[in-house]
């Protein structure tokens, strides 16, 4: 019939539907793995911001607290070694124990793997911090400045005055007795970079912790003591000093620092026993220090509990101690001791002179020794 169109063949119409579906096959294919790609690049992303709030939390969290806690302990260890370092040499001399004596002293703190290095500590040994040395009979410009150092502004030192010493030989009352010395000082530098930074400081047989100028701690005393009781006013001191070859340590883990005992004696002084009797003596105790706010520390409540006044340069009863402090070589008249923050320490490195003046002694005990320090295995 004209007018009438062929219907498609049958196969032809497959042919179509097939083609058709390949294609929307392919692209939904397409389609499902450009989303599953989004899901990925996003949990990748998600994961990475994850890992770095993670890392910058242990970052500025947790290593500053871990080394915090390292260089607390590294602190305690120094303070530790100090001790044992100052117990070790007062039992040389005091009981005659061991000729030599080591200390292992920790330089280095703890670190933190991969993260922060551990903070090194500087251990230093200066025999002698007094340029010109001291006065004698010869060069002193007058009585008073014998056996004072010559530049006393940059000198660590200790001077021990008896104005009766040892009993001589047909001198029952004993001669007039004397001894000055660069006293050499031993010290570490904690440069804490979390923990506040810490400097320790053996010196005149006393071990001094300070965090800064103004905070200064006397953390293990000499053995000074003053006493009063009866009438009768005794005393005990110790006059050590320290000499070597100046030494500089810098680095990591430990350093042996040996004490050598050279020589030890005991020096006594004895008036009278019996109040208001006979010839008593004066005694005159005088150090360089660049810690003066620490040695007050100590000798403020020590003079407090012995029970002896203080004069200030007034009428003093006959046969009766008494005692009075001066911070100069010049002025002998009674002064008080530094206790404000900007005399504590000078940042140009100067010393403060303390003095303190007992008279009217009954008896008096001086450890009177020396010992040679050396760092380093071997040290003998």
């Amino acid at each position: 019939m004209r007018g009438v169109v062929d219907p498609v063949p049958v196969h032809l119409m497959g042919a179509t539907d097939r083609a058709g579906a390949r294609r929307r096959y392919w692209r939904a294919r397409r389609l499902a793995r450009g989303r599953r790609g989004v899901v990925a690049v996003v949990g990748t992303l998600l994961s990475l911001l994850v890992f770095f709030a993670l890392f910058g939390i242990f970052i500025t969290q947790y290593v500053p607290l871990w080394m915090t806690d390292n260089e607390s302990q590294f602190t305690s260890q120094a303070a530790g070694s100090f001790a044992q370092f100052k117990q070790g040499v007062d039992l040389q001399y005091t009981l005659n124990g061991p000729p030599t004596f080591g200390t292992s002293f920790t330089i280095s703190s703890g670190g933190v793997p991969l993260f922060a290095q551990p903070t090194e500590g500087t251990l230093v040994f200066l025999p002698s911090t007094c340029p010109n040395g001291f006065y004698t009979s010869s060069t002193a410009p007058s009585p008073a400045a014998l056996g004072q150092p010559v530049t006393p502004s940059y000198c660590v030192f200790e001077n021990l005055t008896l104005s009766n010493g040892p009993p001589a030989q047909g001198v029952p009352t004993g001669i007039f007795f004397s001894q000055h010395v660069a006293s050499g000082v031993l010290e570490m530098s904690l440069p804490n970079r979390y923990y506040t930074p810490q400097t320790f400081y053996f010196e005149n047989d006393a071990v001094i912790q300070s965090q800064g100028g103004s905070q200064q701690l006397m953390l293990l005393p000499p053995p000074l003591n003053v006493t009063s009781a009866g009438g009768n006013t005794s005393v005990t001191a110790s006059f050590l000093a320290l000499y070597g070859n100046a030494s500089t340590v810098i680095g990591q883990g430990s350093q042996q620092v040996y004490s050598h005992l050279r020589f030890a004696q005991t020096v006594t002084s004895r008036g009278v026993t019996a109040p208001n009797q006979g010839p008593l003596f004066n005694m005159t105790f005088e150090i360089g220090t660049q810690y003066p706010c620490a040695w007050q520390q100590y000798l403020r409540p020590m003079m407090a509990a012995s029970g002896v006044p203080f004069w200030s340069n007034g009428s003093a009863a006959p046969h009766t101690s008494y005692f009075n402090w001066t911070i100069s070589l010049t002025k002998l008249a009674a002064e008080t001791i530094p206790v404000s923050a900007s005399a504590c320490y000078s940042a140009s490195g100067t010393t403060t002179v303390l003095t303190l003046r007992l008279t009217n002694v009954n008896f008096a005990t001086v450890f009177y020794a020396a010992a040679q320090l050396d760092l380093g295995i071997g040290g003998t």
